[in-house]
């Protein structure tokens, strides 16, 4: 009888989502669907269904200790220095003492703090940057020239900045300022030294002054609809939300979300370039669109992946998982899971099971701002569809190498109206 040996799977390395994961990814799914991955005593899980139970018990698998595999090191290193644990991790470097984020606090906290943003993304404000939007998308594209090259990562990165300072009511906000600290704060998942991290939270901290001057701005003239001047009006335990918190959702909503969007709206691009038959389908049938941007959130996955920590000992299908121990949500492994998507390397605008796609993650902790996503992404898509018939690659699309980043930094493109 032969024995298989299981592979050491490189998840630190940013090359090994470079070259080809996917067979790797499809043996994890069939024979180590809780590969471990012992330099983190981390699990690394690749099947939908249990990424899907791991976020749907927030309390058990915690978000505070940390959501980054850097986190993860960060605690190692302070553990092995002796120095004691003072419940921060790598992350809170980058923003101001005493704010909390969405994004790494655990239930009940997790749940009031989205309820403060909550009406930034309902539909009525939403309603508010739509025109705007669609005015700016529209401009964008105006700027191309049919049948010449163009870099679309240019234009797929001014659309998501564009909605960010548009709801946060800072429209006129300095537009490499904001990639430049998008950038930083992307650098929290990377291959980096931890002199090198330290030095990308510096940078970020002007970002932090900037949302400052601004909410002193808003304070002057209360009352506004935008996201600064509902945070600067909103309560959290029976007082007025803290300066730090402000802050804090400010810069997450200007510098975080905008990568990740920039790297989906890149994907239409490149995708329809590499299946003009599927740009011919939505050309013929717009109804398809809905589905067209799942898909490619599904292709894409802009985040890779997102980490938790078992808090108490527990099992997840038969699984043990004992407390302290990390699991790894593999977000684009359970994105190409047969098991949910059937013939899942393929890309297919008229797939139903697409909107079960977990690029904006899943659970508690879904994207608190999923919804400016689908305004913008089929904002983009059908003005696409609007100008451009065929849409062409003119050059090899230059990949962010990064470990969480599934994004491009470069994007030679020609489209034809």
């Amino acid at each position: 009888m032969t024995s298989v040996t299981t592979p050491f799977v490189a998840i630190e390395n940013p090359q090994f989502y470079l070259d080809d994961p996917w067979p790797t990814f499809a043996w994890m799914r069939e024979n180590e669907p809780f590969y471990y991955y012992e330099p983190l005593d981390t699990f690394v899980i690749t099947r939908h269904a249990h990424i899907k139970e791991i976020a749907a018990r927030p309390r058990e698998f915690v978000s505070s200790r940390g959501i980054f595999l850097n986190d993860w090191k960060y605690a190692a290193m302070q553990a092995a220095s002796g120095a004691a644990d003072d419940g921060e991790n790598l992350t809170d470097m980058f923003f101001p003492k005493g704010g909390e984020q969405v994004g790494t606090t655990d239930p009940p906290r997790h749940t009031e703090l989205r309820r403060v943003i909550a009406p930034a993304f309902a539909p009525r404000a939403l309603r508010r940057i739509s025109d705007e939007l669609t005015s700016s998308i529209d401009d964008l594209l105006g700027r191309i020239t049919p049948g010449k090259v163009v870099d679309w990562m240019e234009i797929a990165g001014l659309v998501p900045i564009k909605a960010a300072t548009t709801l946060l009511g800072l429209p006129d906000t300095d537009i490499k300022k904001v990639e430049f600290w998008s950038d930083e704060l992307e650098k929290l998942g990377g291959d980096l030294t931890m002199e090198q991290l330290e030095a990308a939270a510096r940078e970020f901290q002007s970002l932090q002054k900037f949302i400052i001057e601004k909410a002193a701005e808003k304070r002057k003239n209360p009352g506004g609809v935008d996201l600064l001047s509902v945070l600067l009006d909103s309560e959290l335990d029976n007082d007025r939300l803290s300066e730090a918190n402000v802050i804090m959702f400010a810069m997450t909503v200007m510098a975080a979300g905008s990568d990740t969007t920039r790297a989906l709206l890149a994907g239409f691009a490149h995708l329809f370039a590499m299946h003009p038959d599927q740009w011919d389908l939505l050309r013929a049938d717009r109804s398809l669109v809905p589905l067209a941007v799942e898909e490619v959130m599904r292709w894409v996955t802009p985040a890779r992946a997102f980490g938790r920590t078992a808090v108490v000992d527990t099992v997840v299908d038969g699984h043990e998982i004992k407390a302290g121990q990390r699991a790894y949500l593999m977000y684009m492994a359970a994105n190409r899971d047969e098991a949910v998507f059937p013939n899942a390397d393929r890309f297919d605008v008229t797939r139903k099971e697409s909107a079960q796609q977990l690029a904006m993650a899943t659970g508690a902790h879904v994207c608190a701002g999923a919804a400016l996503v689908r305004l913008e992404a089929p904002m983009l898509l059908n003005a696409m569809l609007d100008r451009f018939s065929v849409i062409e690659a003119a050059g090899e699309a230059k990949p962010v190498i990064h470990v969480i980043r599934n994004s491009w930094s470069t994007m030679p493109m020609r489209f034809h109206a």
